[in-house]
């Protein structure tokens, strides 16, 4: 449906007129059909308005097909009332359909997916060959993604924002509840968040149980990563941020910003003794690496003496069990500063089978950095110097042990606070973390409330496919 464009004065936010009735599923042999044919035939500024409460099981990916189209849940419900697409296509041999919605189309600036649920439908099967639940970005811009619960792809991620011609620009990531992604099986993982736009903003997401990277910025230079919520409840987690790709945009953080963000590692399940401050995990999970820089952290040497370049990262907040709370490497011209520990932590884990012959495995600790490939930057002075910083993720966690904290509170403890040993603004940027940290508090009680509601849902939807312990087998 076209129609004329109309302004929010308050928001300057643009809405387009709403059909008076939601998009009916039934019947169910044509769904695919005639979604993308209501896309395709109703030109730009199309809103696709599914029902609230109703399944959408859908046979291929729904493509956007003109600017300011928009799939939505009617009246824009932010709970579970949200329309709920299915990735219900047949897969074979490892491939098949991974992709739910896609809004990478030539024409597909400002596009908006909003208030609706995607299940990816793996449901304990491998990984599948393919994109992710939901595919943006492209040659595009101005593109909006919000409200949105992805979880359980068939593919490597819950979302992708790709960079197209390198000229992907401004699209907004925000208000999603993400996970879980993948399994923790050996080359089963998945990401949450994947983005390779350039001045993307990716804000206040919660994301659950990832299993590769819960938000990888590929470079992105200009974009923003903030107010993130990460943990895991059952599975390992190889890394909660990540800065580590080389490719596409050869390395280029430049004005790329992770900030705020709060990672929650693994906690022990087990009820609390008087006088003990860790116990077990039943799953012995673990975020290897909290925030990762630098290719060589996880890819080794694949790509000999190429560095990320130009990135900031500062006052993020982890808690929980890890092996690295940040592992930095192969780096030039960074910033990282006034990250700070909060609550119980704990720093665990030993070489794993993955491990290359050639590498030594750093012992575990909350800041680890190498010098021999980091350059010109600025590092809040609590790191501890490696030797070799190559492949962190090859670790795995202890199995069983009284390693892993009990709470997570973080009113319990108060965060350090780190300085910078290269820069005199370090005392500056301890105030402002001090009062960043103490204004946290009050969010973060609301997070790990909806972390304990979300619980027993994200038990039950990987119940076939948990492991006792997180073990690489090739």
């Amino acid at each position: 449906m076209d129609g004329a464009l109309s302004v929010d004065s308050d928001s300057h936010s643009r809405h387009w007129p709403r059909a008076s009735s939601c998009f009916a599923a039934d019947p169910i042999n044509t769904l695919t059909d005639r979604m993308n044919v209501a896309l395709n035939s109703s030109g730009q500024g199309y809103i696709l308005s599914l029902c609230p409460n109703t399944e959408y099981p859908i046979q291929a990916p729904i493509l956007f097909a003109a600017s300011n189209q928009e799939i939505s849940t009617q009246g824009y419900p932010t709970d579970d009332s949200r329309a709920l697409i299915i990735v219900n296509g047949t897969v074979f041999n490892g491939t098949g359909q991974t992709t739910a919605i896609d809004g990478t189309c030539t024409q597909c600036d400002g596009v908006r997916l909003r208030n609706v649920q995607i299940n990816g439908s793996r449901n304990g099967g491998g990984p599948v060959n393919g994109g992710g639940n939901v595919e943006m970005g492209g040659s595009n811009s101005n593109q909006l993604v919000e409200y949105v619960k992805s979880y359980n792809p068939r593919g490597w991620t819950c979302l992708h924002v790709s960079e197209g011609a390198l000229n992907c620009n401004n699209i907004t990531i925000q208000n999603n509840d993400v996970g879980p992604c993948g399994t923790d099986d050996f080359q089963q993982w998945a990401d949450g968040l994947s983005i390779s736009c350039q001045n993307a903003v990716v804000r206040n997401n919660m994301v659950e149980n990832p299993t590769d990277g819960g938000i990888v910025i590929f470079g992105s230079p200009g974009t923003q990563v903030y107010n993130n919520t990460i943990w895991v409840v059952n599975q390992t987690l190889l890394g909660g941020i990540n800065m580590v790709d080389y490719d596409p945009w050869s390395g280029n953080y430049t004005n790329t910003v992770v900030h705020n963000n709060t990672i929650l590692g693994g906690f022990s399940d087990e009820k609390e003794e008087p006088n003990e401050t860790d116990g077990t995990s039943s799953d012995d999970v673990i975020i290897k690496i909290g925030i990762a820089i630098g290719p060589r952290t996880w890819f080794g040497t694949r790509y000999g003496n190429n560095v990320s370049l130009s990135g900031q990262v500062y006052n993020n907040r982890l808690s929980g069990a890890f092996s690295y709370a940040i592992g930095m490497t192969s780096a030039k011209n960074f910033t990282v500063e006034n990250n700070v520990l909060f609550g119980n932590t704990s720093f665990i884990g030993a070489r794993g089978p993955n491990c290359s012959s050639s590498d030594t495995t750093p012992t575990p600790a909350a800041f680890v950095i190498d010098l021999n490939t980091v350059s010109q930057s600025t590092t809040q002075s609590n790191f501890t110097t490696i030797n070799d910083g190559d492949s962190l993720t090859c670790v795995q966690p202890p199995d069983g042990g009284d390693y892993w904290p009990f709470g997570g509170n973080p009113s319990t403890s108060t965060p350090s606070s780190p300085s910078s040993s290269h820069s005199s603004s370090s005392t500056v940027g301890i105030v402002v973390g001090v009062i960043v940290g103490v204004l946290f508090v009050a969010v973060l009680t609301f997070f790990i409330r909806r972390w304990v509601l979300k619980r027993a849902e994200t038990q039950r939807l990987y119940k076939a496919s948990r492991r006792s312990r997180y073990l690489g087998k090739n």
